[in-house]
């Protein structure tokens, strides 16, 4: 076939070759329209999920900050509580060894005893024993003599109960 058999041939059906180009180059786009439409999902989901895991980081450390925040605020407490309880102890404690005191110098004097009201127990008998985080987490330290405590070496908490009742209970003044 020579060229002008071609042009010939292409005005004769002009119309159905064009049609049928249209058609394919329709097909075509449509396929290429497709093929963008789920690359663009494919970056839009990974977009949600990196927003999502995002608002997920986000959460988390609001969370770690608040929980690290109330669990400084709750050991801050635990000490407020523990100081407290020392100072009732040593309060306790002084209370005991003036009694005695006031009896042995009245006994001394061959005065009558004087009977005082009982303190009450400490600490408390009542079931609400409060107990420091280190027992409450199980975690046991040993004490001087190897004895195993809920308290952490140092700790000021029942350092007089050895020695309560014995002349020198008192601390001094620089302890």
């Amino acid at each position: 076939m020579n060229w002008p058999a071609l042009i010939d041939l292409f005005r004769q059906y002009h119309e159905a070759i064009l049609t049928g180009a249209g058609g394919v180059a329709g097909w075509y786009g449509q396929v290429m329209k497709d093929r963008l439409q789920r690359q663009r999902n494919v970056i839009d989901a990974e977009q949600l999920e990196n927003e999502q895991l995002a608002l997920a980081l986000n959460r988390e450390r609001f969370l770690t900050d608040r929980l690290t925040v109330q669990g400084q605020e709750a050991e801050m407490l635990w000490r407020r509580l523990y100081e407290r309880e020392r100072v009732i102890k040593e309060y306790h404690s002084a209370a005991l060894s003036a009694q005695r005191q006031v009896n042995e110098l009245e006994i001394r004097g061959g005065l009558p005893e004087t009977v005082f009201p009982d303190l009450p127990d400490f600490p408390p008998e009542d079931g609400r024993k409060a107990e420091h985080p280190a027992t409450e987490r199980g975690e046991h330290y040993d004490d001087a003599d190897g004895n195993k405590t809920g308290r952490p070496p140092g700790s000021t908490v029942g350092r007089w109960e050895k020695t309560s009742g014995q002349k020198g209970d008192r601390p001094t003044e620089g302890s």
